[in-house]
């Protein structure tokens, strides 16, 4: 029974440690940026997906990673692989072959072949717009960030170098997608507590997780492709396209802080605490469903004419 129990307790250590080493990837999660690709991926024209599939047929992790469970069939086998890149830049957070140059006295590792810098860019994922609903002391978030990375990630698309071209298609398709997630792009600053609340990630809520958390996952944590192809086509069958297509990352985050506002903080001035976090009630929880679905489709298809633009 001892012997049984230690194997338990060791099983058990080792599934949390891999699921705290998760926690920081979260997104969207693997599943909001997977359903934004799927939806942005069949709306490419044929010239712009052949060049997106050549791209990322060069990327040093095709093989790896970005293929790894991918279907056999050709076609469907690339549309595989863009879903994947898009949650790529997620993936090397937790990749020792990669570095986090946002921590002081962070020892570099190995550039390796196919990569122009190993760094892990946390801070492109997102730009806090500073909101301070009580009129609290405000602070801006310096560059880099996803306000600084996409204008730039967007001109090498169509003027870079092959290398990173390739390097950065992943990339985009992953911040485009952020930057849509309300908590990706505001930061609430508050009298009551010290500095920003990092986008929902120090305010606590049930069942024991934060803000963020519960919005990154507000498109599920379901990861089969059936799965992402039935939201996928729900979300652009409630919310079709718009006629004309916003390609100002800019307005992106602008648009993205305002719902954040309306949509988002409307339980109030409040943090709630690990101990005693905030008890959302359940027309929260469906309202933050339908934004969420709202989002991933205004992504996908933002995606997609950004990318029939820059990659004819």
């Amino acid at each position: 029974m001892v012997r049984y129990s230690v194997l338990f307790m060791s099983r058990l250590l080792a599934l949390v440690s891999i699921l705290l080493l998760a926690l920081p990837a979260l997104a969207w999660d693997a599943t909001g940026h997977s359903i934004i690709a799927v939806i942005a991926y069949d709306r490419l024209t044929g010239k712009t997906r052949a060049r997106v599939d050549q791209l990322i047929r060069e990327h040093p992790d095709y093989e790896t990673i970005l293929t790894r469970g991918a279907p056999d069939a050709p076609e469907a086998r690339a549309r595989y692989a863009f879903m994947t890149a898009a949650v790529w830049p997620d993936m090397i957070k937790g990749d020792r072959r990669f570095w986090d140059d946002t921590r002081q006295n962070a020892v570099p590792t190995a550039l390796l072949p196919g990569f122009p810098d190993m760094r892990r860019h946390t801070n492109w994922h997102y730009y806090d717009t500073p909101y301070a609903p009580d009129g609290a002391p405000i602070q801006m978030q310096p560059p880099p960030s996803a306000l600084s990375e996409l204008p730039r990630l967007i001109r090498e698309l169509n003027r870079a170098s092959e290398l990173q071209k390739v390097y950065d298609l992943p990339w985009f398709e992953h911040i485009e997608g952020d930057v849509h997630q309300p908590l990706h792009s505001i930061g609430r600053f508050l009298r009551s507590a010290e500095g920003s609340d990092q986008g929902g990630n120090r305010v606590f809520v049930m069942p024991g997780q934060t803000l963020h958390a519960f919005w990154d996952s507000a498109c599920g944590r379901e990861n089969s492709l059936a799965y992402i192809t039935k939201f996928a086509a729900e979300a652009v069958a409630e919310n079709p396209a718009p006629r004309r297509m916003e390609k100002n990352p800019r307005k992106w985050i602008e648009e993205s802080a305002k719902i954040a506002i309306a949509q988002v903080y409307t339980f109030g001035n409040e943090t709630g605490s690990r101990e005693q976090p905030l008890r959302l009630p359940q027309s929260y929880v469906e309202n933050a469903r339908r934004v969420a679905k709202a989002r991933v489709a205004l992504a996908g298809y933002r995606l997609a004419a950004m990318l029939n633009d820059r990659l004819k």
